[in-house]
């Protein structure tokens, strides 16, 4: 590479920095024409197969049900039937609309989108959503790039909707909207109103299928007379068609064996979802990620079984070597070959060992507490009381300092403190007594130690010195 000239650096560096600009701009307007491209709810274009799909399916449920399976049934089971079916059906499309309907776009975002416009702040349309925004406005946020603006901190951008959302859940395709915190409660109860009317419904046509089926056979066999479900369903609408309108039937309980299960599925798991306060988006990510550190586990444990292998190897420990390649082989290996593998019974003993260690600190700790607890006497061993009070003396030492020669005062600007020290040290009412009558025992060595060792000078100021101590602990 050949060196370039300063002129030549500055216009490389130019060269660079229009086309970046240029780059920047271009992606800047790609962005702000796909905001513009914003859905506000599910029912704006561009709609979505399986949105139309569910808009087709719930009232094919409640016309087959009205024309297929009541007028099989009795009437005494027949209109209170019809009615909880057409009632969950309602409550089906109350909830489904408003879940559609409700915008939970990210409230700094349509304050933002909103001031672009000129146009006041609406938020969902009725006044409890927007005390409850302003309520839940709080200063944690991040930074969309696709919105270009600071967003809530457990705001999502969708990609279908092109907005960010607030607390996102998730998108649901069937509702053709995102899910977040205005709109979820919406959904969740329009999954569980479309569980019941499924529930309803496929009982009322298991028992009619089965009812048919049997009393067809018997009839086919001529073992009596015509059954009263088979009798119905010949007089249908005069059509004399009852095994076409039992087939018609019994397909439509096959769909709502599978939306049963579906459905009992997505409602439990989201009842899960609200015992544990999180979302659907915060699960996946959860999962991820246990998965990926589960991975990684894995790989950490294959790479020391390599290794171990080969140490066995070159050891001469084949029963070692092949009980490692036993529980390394995949799924049945890493099952039956568990209990006896060599690296994984390492593991748990080294975590036994953890947990005794752990277990063995506490006791050491409770033993050192209870070397100064009191025995069943009520009095502390001379080896107790010699170590209490050289422990207090060493602690008081601490706490008084500055002895002034001069005129044998002692300095006492931090006494609050200390004496909040001394009693925090102290312990307990009941412990007072007894430490303190080891203190004046260690008080009169000192005393005796310090006779011995300073000048004539200071005896009488150290005797005062402790005296003050003493007095200052028992008070």
């Amino acid at each position: 590479a050949r060196s370039h000239s300063p002129w030549e650096l500055k216009t490389v560096i130019t060269n660079l920095a229009v086309r970046a600009r240029a780059e920047y701009i271009d992606v800047a307007a790609a962005v702000e024409v796909e905001v513009t491209k914003m859905r506000a709810n599910g029912f704006q274009k561009p709609f979505n197969p399986m949105q139309i799909g569910t808009w087709i399916l719930l009232p094919t449920l409640l016309i087959q049900f009205l024309l297929f399976a009541s007028p099989i049934l009795p009437l005494a089971a027949s209109i209170p039937c019809t009615i909880c079916v057409f009632i969950c059906g309602a409550f089906t499309a109350y909830f489904s609309y408003w879940c559609c309907m409700i915008d939970p776009m990210d409230d700094r975002l349509r304050r933002h989108l909103a001031h672009q416009n000129g146009e006041s702040d609406q938020g969902n349309g009725n006044e409890e959503s927007l005390s409850n925004e302003a309520r839940d406005d709080d200063h944690t946020t991040k930074f969309c790039w696709v919105c270009g603006i600071d967003v809530h901190e457990s705001s999502m951008h969708c990609k279908f909707c092109n907005k960010c959302v607030k607390t996102f859940d998730h998108h649901c395709h069937w509702l053709n909207t995102c899910v977040g915190k205005a709109n979820y409660n919406y959904f969740f109860w329009a999954v569980g109103s479309t569980l019941s009317m499924v529930i309803v419904r496929g009982g009322v046509l298991a028992g009619l299928v089965i009812s048919f089926f049997i009393q067809y056979a018997r009839e086919m066999n001529g073992g009596g007379s015509v059954g009263a479900t088979v009798e119905r369903s010949n007089s249908w609408f005069g059509a004399d068609a009852g095994l076409a309108v039992a087939l018609v039937n019994a397909v439509f309980l096959v769909v709502d064996m599978v939306c049963i299960v579906l459905l009992v599925q997505l409602f439990s798991f989201h009842i899960q979802l609200r015992r544990e306060g999180i979302t659907t988006y915060t699960y996946i990510v959860n999962t991820q990620q246990r998965k990926r550190e589960s991975e990684r586990r894995k790989m950490e444990l294959e790479r020391r079984r390599i290794s171990a292998i080969a140490i066995a190897d070159r050891e001469g420990k084949l029963v070692k070597k092949w009980r490692l390649k036993a529980a390394g082989c995949p799924h049945v290996g890493e099952v039956i070959c568990r209990p006896c593998d060599p690296l994984r019974r390492g593991e748990n003993d080294g975590d036994q060992q953890m947990r005794k260690s752990r277990a063995g600190g506490i006791d050491n700790e409770e033993n050192g507490v209870q070397n100064h607890m009191v025995n069943g006497n009520g009095n502390v061993s001379s080896v107790d009381a010699e170590s209490v009070g050289n422990e207090l003396g060493e602690r008081i030492d601490s706490l008084y300092k500055g002895v002034e020669t001069a005129n044998g005062e002692v300095e006492t600007d931090s006494v609050p403190c200390e004496n909040e020290a001394n009693v925090n040290y102290l312990g307990s009412d009941d412990q007072n007594g007894i430490e303190i009558s080891a203190l004046h025992a260690a008080m009169e060595r000192r005393k005796i130690q310090q006779q011995e060792d300073e000048p004539d000078g200071l005896t009488s100021s150290s005797h005062s010195i402790v005296e003050k101590k003493v007095e200052f602990l028992s008070a």
